[in-house]
C-alpha cells in the first residue's frame, strides 16, 4: 500500500510539472504559463509587483545571471523596469519612469497699462532633475479675472508682452508650459491670475513751450494728447496769463480755435475728438505803432476732462513772442560839445529825433548837470536880462515829423577875465513816440568861450610863506634813515639856501623811495595874460658822483615837454646857483617838472625859491 501511494504522488507530481498555474483564477488562460488575476476579492484589485532592487541589491545577484531575469530597479530618481542580456551581459531598461516637468509660482510683472511691457515669471521643477529647454508661453485676454470668455492672444508667445489698446479694461494672464531637454515633456500649461489692463491717463500739454510770430503773420499752435480715450473725447481750456503783455485779444490778436471759430474771450475750450492726439489753434498778430518792443502771449491750460483721468502733461504752458517790426523813437543832442565866444549873442543847442511815431508826439526832458561852471542867470539866460532857464526844459516833437528842436539862450558879455565857463545839459524821461530811447549824444556841453584876456598872477613856491604855486610829489614825501625827500630847513653841507627847501638824499634807498627817478610837478598856469614872464628857481648839491646821480628840470609850454635838463648828472662836484629862464610870448600854459635821482649817503641836493613873475 505504501508503495502505491508513493507511484501515485510521484505520477501527480509529474503531471502538474507541465501543468498551467494559475493565481486568483481555476481557469488561467491557456496561452499563458502563469495567470495572474487582478481581482484580490471582490471588488478590490491589484497588479503584480517584480522583486525591486537598488542599483547595490542587484550588484549582490549570483551569476551567471540568467538571460530575461527581469528586476523593478528603485535607486534614487532612477526607476527602471530592466531585463538582464545574457548574451551582452548587461541590464537593459525596458521601461524607465519619468516625471514631467511642472511650472509653480506662474506669474507676471509690469504697470498695468496700455503700451507697457508684462514680464512673466514662474519656478521650474523636475522630478529627474530633468534641465529645463523650450519652455513656451502663450498669454492669454478675458473678460474679468475669472477668465470668461479667454481668447488666446495672437502672436503672444513670448516671456515678454507688449499691452495694446485691444486690451484696455479687459483682464491679461500668461500661461507657462514646462518643457524639460530630456525624459517626460513637455508639462501641463498653468495660467498666471488675471489682472485688468487699464488704459493709461490721458495727459494734455502743449507740443513746445514757446513759439514766435511776426507782426501781421499768424501761427499754428499745437496741443498733444498723450493716451486718449478711444471713446470719450477729451477737453481743456486755455487761459491767459497774467504775464501776458500781448495787449488786446480782438484788437492786438486774435485766436482761432480747433474748430477755425473766433475766440472771443478767455478761457476758451478745446475739444479734442476720442482717439485723437493732437488739436491745434491759430494766433494771428496785427501790426501796430505803438511800440519797439517784442511783445509776449503767455497761454496756460487748465481743468482737463473727458479722456481717462486726464492731466496737464510737462507742458501746460505756451508763450508765443510777437516779433515786433517797428523802430524805436530815439531822442538825442545833435551834438556832444557846442562853443560859443561871450559876445551877448543868442545859443543854440539842437535836439534830433529818429523814428518819430507817426501817431503819437514824443516828448524829453533837458536837465541841467551840477557839473556846469557857468551860472544860470548870469552867464546866460532866457531874455538877456537875466532871467534864468527853468530846468528840467520839456521839448516835445510833434507826430509825424523828424524836425529838430531846439533850446536857445543867451550868452552874457559880463566883461570879466573869467577863463571858459561850460553849460553841460542831460536828456532824461523820454515818452510817447515808439518806445522812445534816449541816443548815443545823452548829454551836451556847451562852452561859453571867455572873451576877455586874463590877468597874469605871480606864482612862488618857498615852502615858506610864499607858497601859491602848488605840486604835486611821486612817490609821497619821506624823511627815513637820512633819506630824505622831503621839506627841510637844514641838510648837511647845503649852505646857500635859507629857511625851508627842498631836499634830497640817497634817494634810491628803499627806506622811502627806491631806484627810480623822483619827480615834483608844479600845477600848470595861465600865463596868457602877461608879457615876459619868467621862470627862476635856487639849487645846490654835493657829492653826485655816480654815473646814475643826477637832478635836474624839464618846462612845459602849453603841454608840451621841451626836454629834460640835467643841473648836474655824475658831475662829481658842489654845485649851487639860481637858473633863470625866459618864457617865450607865444606860450599861453606853462608848467615845470622837478626830478633827482641819488645813490649814496652823501649824495644830496636841494631845490628853493621858485617863482613865476613878469
Amino acid at each position: 500500500m505504501k508503495v502505491l501511494r508513493i507511484i501515485l504522488l510521484c505520477l501527480f507530481a509529474f503531471n502538474y510539472a507541465y501543468a498551467q498555474v494559475g493565481i486568483g483564477t481555476e481557469t488561467p488562460d491557456p496561452a499563458a504559463i502563469l495567470d495572474v488575476r487582478s481581482e484580490i476579492s471582490p471588488g478590490v484589485y491589484g497588479g503584480l509587483k517584480l522583486p525591486t532592487l537598488t542599483l547595490a541589491q542587484r550588484a549582490t545577484i549570483t551569476a551567471p545571471i540568467p538571460d530575461g531575469l527581469m528586476i523593478y530597479l528603485s535607486d534614487g530618481n532612477n526607476r527602471c523596469l530592466q531585463i538582464y542580456d545574457g548574451t551582452r551581459s548587461q541590464w537593459m531598461d525596458w521601461y524607465c519612469m519619468n516625471e514631467l516637468p511642472e511650472a509653480s509660482l506662474v506669474d507676471y510683472t509690469g504697470i498695468l497699462e496700455v503700451d507697457e511691457n508684462l514680464s512673466a515669471s514662474y519656478t521650474y521643477t523636475d522630478g529627474e532633475n530633468d534641465t529645463e529647454s523650450g519652455t513656451s508661453y502663450q498669454w492669454y485676454r478675458a473678460d474679468d479675472a475669472s477668465g470668461t470668455n479667454v481668447i488666446a492672444i495672437s502672436g503672444a508667445t513670448a516671456a515678454t508682452y507688449l499691452t495694446t489698446t485691444a486690451d484696455g479694461n479687459f483682464y491679461v494672464a500668461v500661461g507657462v508650459t514646462p518643457r524639460a531637454s530630456t525624459g517626460a515633456s513637455p508639462g501641463i500649461e498653468v495660467l498666471s491670475p488675471y489682472r485688468e489692463i487699464k488704459f493709461k491717463q490721458t495727459e494734455i500739454e502743449f507740443a513746445v513751450a514757446s513759439s514766435t510770430i511776426p507782426e501781421n503773420d499768424f501761427s499754428t499752435i499745437n496741443i498733444n494728447v498723450l493716451n486718449p480715450s478711444p471713446t470719450v473725447a477729451t477737453t481743456v481750456e486755455v487761459n491767459l496769463n497774467a504775464a501776458s503783455t500781448a495787449g488786446v485779444l480782438g484788437t492786438d490778436y486774435d485766436i482761432d480755435d480747433n474748430n477755425s471759430v473766433a475766440v472771443t474771450a478767455f478761457p476758451f475750450t478745446m475739444t479734442i475728438p476720442a482717439g485723437a492726439t493732437t488739436a491745434s489753434f491759430v494766433v494771428y498778430a496785427y501790426a501796430d505803432d505803438n511800440n519797439a518792443v517784442d511783445e509776449i502771449l503767455q497761454l496756460d491750460l487748465q481743468n482737463p476732462s473727458g479722456g481717462i483721468n486726464p492731466i496737464i502733461g510737462a507742458v501746460g504752458s505756451h508763450s508765443v513772442t510777437f516779433i515786433d517790426d517797428d523802430s524805436a523813437t530815439e531822442i538825442a543832442f545833435d551834438s556832444i560839445t557846442y562853443s560859443e565866444v561871450e559876445n551877448g549873442l543868442v545859443g543854440s543847442i539842437d535836439i534830433n529825433i529818429i523814428n518819430p511815431s507817426t501817431i503819437t508826439a514824443t516828448t524829453v526832458e533837458v536837465a541841467l548837470n551840477a557839473s556846469s561852471t557857468a551860472t544860470n542867470g548870469v552867464d546866460y539866460d532866457t531874455d538877456a536880462i537875466g532871467t534864468a532857464l527853468t530846468f528840467p526844459i520839456t521839448v516835445t516833437f510833434p507826430a509825424n515829423t523828424s524836425a529838430s528842436q531846439q533850446i536857445d539862450f543867451f550868452i552874457t558879455n559880463d566883461l570879466i577875465s573869467e577863463g571858459d565857463e561850460t553849460i553841460v545839459l542831460d536828456l532824461q524821461n523820454v515818452s510817447g513816440g515808439i518806445s522812445t530811447i534816449i541816443g548815443a549824444n545823452a548829454s551836451t556841453t556847451f562852452n561859453i568861450v571867455d572873451d576877455e584876456v586874463p590877468l597874469f598872477t605871480e606864482m612862488n613856491q618857498d615852502f615858506d610863506s610864499s607858497v601859491n604855486w602848488n605840486y604835486t610829489l611821486s612817490p609821497s614825501a619821506y624823511n627815513v634813515s637820512d633819506d630824505v625827500w622831503n621839506i627841510v630847513n637844514s641838510m648837511t653841507s647845503i649852505s646857500t639856501l635859507n629857511g625851508n627847501f627842498w631836499g634830497m638824499r640817497d634817494l634810491n634807498n628803499s627806506n622811502g623811495g627806491g631806484n627810480f627817478l623822483h619827480t615834483l610837478t608844479f600845477d600848470d598856469v595861465d600865463i596868457s595874460g602877461g608879457t615876459n614872464v619868467i621862470f627862476t628857481f635856487d639849487y645846490e648839491s654835493q657829492d653826485l658822483n655816480a654815473a646814475s646821480d643826477r637832478y635836474g628840470y624839464e618846462l612845459y609850454y602849453d603841454g608840451v615837454g621841451q626836454g629834460q635838463q640835467n643841473i648836474c648828472a655824475g658831475c662829481d662836484t658842489d654845485l649851487n646857483g639860481t637858473i633863470t629862464i625866459n618864457i617865450p610870448n607865444t606860450v599861453t600854459t606853462f608848467g615845470v617838472v622837478m626830478y633827482g635821482r641819488f645813490d649814496g649817503g652823501s649824495d644830496l641836493a636841494a631845490f628853493d625859491n621858485f617863482r613865476l613873475y613878469q
